[in-house]
């Protein structure tokens, strides 16, 4: 079954195919996105954060081959990643305690 992120990544791709081999291949990119992702630290990969999303839609456009851009799509991505990696909040692993401790913190 698809998530919502593998319709959002097929509809950014302009993928109208509901065919499982197709729907497999974008399961498998994106995955491999967040793996490349977290090589270089990232480990904060919310499937709704916009950023995060942007990164995943540009690392499957640029694996697509799409709109004869591939080489655009990753420097853009490469860009994001970059930047991403350097930013606090991506780096730290987001835990369901972490808000319970906030609160304990605060008390």
């Amino acid at each position: 079954m698809a998530t919502k992120l593998t319709e959002r990544i097929r509809g950014a791709l302009r993928i109208s195919s509901q065919a499982k081999a197709i729907t497999q291949e974008i399961e498998d990119c994106i995955e491999a996105c967040k793996r490349d992702m977290q090589q270089v630290g990232i480990n904060n990969l919310d499937e709704t954060d916009a950023l995060i999303i942007r990164a995943i839609t540009i690392y499957c456009k640029a694996e697509f081959g799409y709109s004869e851009k591939a080489q655009q799509f990753r420097q853009s991505y490469d860009s994001l990643k970059l930047a991403l990696s350097l930013m606090e909040e991506y780096q730290k692993q987001p835990t369901e305690d972490s808000n319970q401790e906030g609160a304990a913190d605060n008390g």
